[in-house]
């Protein structure tokens, strides 16, 4: 899902009635989606009369509507030399930057617009989306929350507020805001985020609909079936987790995440040799990932081998110290190597991240159940 305003098509400038006749026929190709013809008459245009602030900023539509984002760019460029104050051509550059996949010289050109023109919503929206490509999650929220909150009906903004305090870690807040931007414009996207909003609660019924949800959508969506399958990992449904998993990796074998899940679940139905592929595999496209490396130590575990997990545990839980599995299968690994005091403290350090995490999803189970008006959302807390 976009910005309602990246979708847009641009704003084209009004002619005159004492333009050049190629300027003229240039206007009307426009207006009737023929950039190509648009083009050339502009050019023919401007090979013969002063350039105008007009006939570059349409000049520079045009040349979106090719596909030809560095002339727009270029062309837009010029128009500002003119008018270095012209919101709307700000606008337009920085969406030609934006759909060229430039989103940081966007985000120059929109800050710029609303200087110019500090009310406008839509040009606020997209710099949320650029700050949201940038990666900068916090600044992208405060600038769709301003959004959302002076237009709560609008779903792009809603939908580019949750994705950003998803990034942010911040599931609670994400998930009314994914069922608001649902609830006007369904998209598989939309859906998979929410999905994954639902797993960071660990409400795995609610994820798994959003994710079949997605899939009726889009089954191409990019590693839906890997959230689909972890989903019904955690409810017990093997099977079909299994079957899901695989679905992922036909489409991308070097995915680390989908090697990892089918190693965490082969180790659990007691595939030893199957899980130890998929996790070496998992290592080998993220060398020192902690979750495959405790995968790893639980099958060396299983297999009593409890110096090989001790070494790696250790590693796990420097890198990871709130990792509270690799506590609690250090603490057995101490233990079995009758390292009694080092297991009492992985013991104690385990029980105190256990407590944290149920007062953490008591207080979000409350939270969620205040944002949906006293429904309480059913929630499965993760086996340790």
């Amino acid at each position: 899902m976009c910005a309602v305003m990246l979708c847009a098509a641009s704003q084209v400038l009004a002619a005159s009635s004492n333009e050049p006749p190629a300027c003229i026929l240039g206007d009307s190709a426009l207006a009737q989606k023929q950039p190509d013809l648009a083009v050339i008459q502009y050019n023919i245009c401007l090979s013969k009369n002063p350039p105008t602030l007009k006939i570059l900023s349409n000049l520079g539509i045009a040349y979106v509507q090719q596909q030809k984002f560095p002339e727009a760019i270029q062309t837009y460029k010029e128009a500002l030399a003119l008018e270095p104050d012209n919101a709307s051509v700000l606008i337009n550059l920085g969406l030609a930057y934006l759909k060229s996949k430039h989103p940081k010289e966007a985000a120059e050109e929109f800050a710029l617009s609303l200087i110019a023109d500090p009310r406008n919503g839509n040009t606020l929206e997209l710099l949320a989306e650029c700050h949201l490509q940038l990666g900068e999650f916090a600044q992208a929220a405060y600038e769709a929350s301003l959004v959302h909150k002076a237009s709560p009906g609008d779903p792009s903004a809603a939908y580019i507020l949750g994705l950003s305090y998803m990034q942010l870690g911040r599931y609670v807040q994400a998930i009314p805001l994914m069922v608001n931007s649902l609830s006007q414009t369904k998209s598989a996207d939309a859906y998979m985020t929410l999905g994954e909003a639902w797993l960071g609660v660990r409400n795995w019924p609610a994820a798994r609909d959003a994710f079949q949800k997605a899939v009726a959508l889009n089954p191409t969506l990019p590693g839906i079936y890997a959230d689909l399958g972890e989903s019904q990992a955690f409810l017990g449904q093997m099977d079909d987790a299994k079957a899901s998993y695989l679905k992922e990796l036909a489409r991308d074998p070097e995915n680390f995440r989908v090697n990892y899940l089918l190693g965490q679940l082969d180790r659990l139905l007691g595939n030893d040799a199957e899980a130890e592929k998929y996790l070496d595999k998992a290592i080998q496209l993220q060398p020192g990932a902690t979750s495959a490396l405790y995968e790893l130590a639980a099958l060396a575990m299983a297999e009593q081998d409890y110096q090989k997990a001790e070494g790696v545990l250790e590693s796990v839980v420097q890198k990871a110290p709130s990792f509270t599995n690799a506590h609690v299968l250090l603490a057995q690994a101490y233990s079995r190597l009758h390292k009694t005091e080092q297991s009492a403290r992985e013991r104690a350090i385990s029980a105190a991240l256990q407590k944290a995490d149920h007062d953490r999803l008591e207080a979000e189970g409350e939270r969620l159940k205040w944002l949906s008006g006293g429904k309480s959302a059913a929630q499965t807390p993760r086996k340790q």
